[in-house]
């Protein structure tokens, strides 16, 4: 990452004096970021770094592959270490709710593809996709509207898992990736993050989650589309 930045830092000063940057198109491309580093430029939880106040040529670096110039000149241009108003609209909050509720159908409508084993951590994994899910995997399609993953976190001992700790899950419905913006959107798949008592967790962002699973758009934003498959 060192080593890329130094290249990159090599280009930085001279795109900067070749073209003005444009703070208030900056402003209006900046909706997919505020999601996770805020409005005002300060991450939304403790590891996502803050962009206010930034200095132009280090965001520019970072934001290459954007290819924006005008997204590093709007947040340099904001004040470091100032939070947003609590009372003011935030646009991007809608990207960081779940769209979702525990699927009613779990497990009886489900099929477990993947199962693991953390001796070291006393705790299991068990992974399940929908019969919508197995169905589109198994034909080589792309997983459809109404698909849906659950992950039980489970505890365990001696190698064999015990309680349900809490599930991680995704599920896809038509609509549900409308007014996300591009560089965000995962088709119409929303994630969720649950207790043991299967209630949601609010506070989570979920905004990471589209984040994370963005690059794997060709296996239908899922990690391990190939053991459902199987």
């Amino acid at each position: 990452m060192k080593g890329r930045l130094a290249l990159l830092g090599l280009t930085v000063g001279g795109l900067l004096s070749a073209q003005a940057a444009d703070i208030e198109q900056g402003h209006a491309r900046s909706l997919a970021c505020q999601a996770c580093h805020g409005s005002a430029g300060v991450g939304t939880a403790p590891d996502i770094p803050n962009l206010a106040g930034q200095k132009g040529g280090y965001l520019q670096a970072q934001l290459v592959a954007f290819r924006s110039r005008d997204l590093a000149a709007f947040w340099s241009s904001l004040p470091a270490g100032v939070t947003a108003d609590p009372h003011a609209a935030d646009p991007a909050a809608e990207f960081r709710k779940s769209r979702m509720s525990f699927p009613a159908g779990f497990p009886r409508d489900f099929v477990m593809y993947h199962e693991v084993t953390d001796a070291a951590n006393n705790s299991a994994k068990r992974s399940y996709a929908n019969h919508a899910a197995v169905k589109a995997a198994r034909a080589g399609q792309t997983l459809p509207a109404g698909s849906a993953i659950v992950v039980e976190n489970l505890s365990a001992k001696d190698g064999v898992p015990g309680q349900i700790n809490s599930y991680a899950a995704m599920e896809s419905r038509a609509g549900w990736g409308d007014g996300v913006p591009e560089i965000l959107r995962n088709g119409d798949w929303s994630y969720a993050l649950f207790d043991g008592q299967q209630t949601l967790r609010a506070d989570f962002n979920y905004a990471r989650c589209l984040a994370c699973h963005k690059p794997k758009a060709d296996t239908s934003y899922l990690f391990g589309l190939d053991a459902i498959r199987k």
